[in-house]
């Protein structure tokens, strides 16, 4: 209900809440729910709401966005492409960007703000379509877990571009890096476009992000390793060393 909220009235009924829900339907024959033909595209960005992350890039570029779609929109073809953005995590700077947000004129694009319980997030991340991180290091060292979180969910990710990002998000090969909201706006379009010409019902068990290029990026991810193998394999010889050398010596 809070996404149905915030979006505008122009948008397709959310339906009955039970067959039907802004972005699933329900298949009779399967008894399952899958995601909505027509539906809108989910973009999720997880912030702690702090000065460190500036969530104006992010804002700037939705307005940038908003606008794209309208100059894209093919007058013969009724479809348009809509966006529904959730923006998770709670922090001081969160009532003065919701103040923001409330101000935007938007017509194509959706905003709101959640807070998820643990248990309610990793499902949450696996039904987006892609994901946005606004992290920048200050040591130029440290690696954002909020993508680490997408990953985990086989999500591709839009990343704001510092030192070292490269060692976990490949640019055009498990997602995109940019520089500014300019960069932001027109990658997000080319990404979630082809989600307006998608006419069959995706399969169970296939992602939700399983058109254009965000399947190959998806498809990328499926084969990245695991924490516990990652970590035998790396951090756990150079931890037996330096507990063998200081032992030893």
């Amino acid at each position: 209900p809070q996404l149905t909220k915030a979006c505008r009235k122009s948008w397709p009924d959310s339906g009955d809440g039970h067959l039907t829900t802004l972005l699933t339907e329900y298949n009779p024959k399967t008894q399952q729910y899958t995601p909505r033909r027509g539906r809108a595209a989910l973009i999720t960005s997880s912030t702690s709401w702090t000065p460190d992350e500036d969530f104006g890039i992010l804002l700037n570029a939705l307005l940038l966005l908003d606008k794209l779609i309208m100059e894209h929109r093919d007058e013969h073809d009724a479809r348009d492409l809509r966006v529904m953005v959730v923006v998770t995590g709670k922090g001081p700077e969160k009532a003065q960007y919701e103040v923001k947000i409330s101000k935007l004129t938007l017509h194509h694009v959706a905003v709101t703000t959640l807070w998820l319980e643990p248990g309610d997030y990793p499902p949450f991340l696996a039904c987006a379509d892609v994901g946005v991180s606004l992290h920048t290091s200050t040591s130029g060292l440290d690696l954002p877990m909020k993508v680490l979180d997408l990953f985990g969910c086989q999500v591709p990710v839009c990343a704001m571009d510092f030192d070292c990002l490269s060692e976990l998000v490949q640019d055009e090969v498990n997602g995109r890096v940019f520089a500014d909201s300019a960069q932001l706006a027109h990658q997000l379009l080319e990404l979630l476009q082809p989600l307006v010409h998608q006419e069959q019902q995706q399969p169970l068990g296939v992602p939700c992000h399983s058109f254009g290029k965000l399947q190959a990026y998806s498809q990328q991810l499926q084969h990245r390793q695991r924490w516990h193998t990652n970590w035998d394999q790396n951090a756990l010889p150079v931890l037996e060393q330096v507990t063998t050398s200081s032992t030893t010596g």
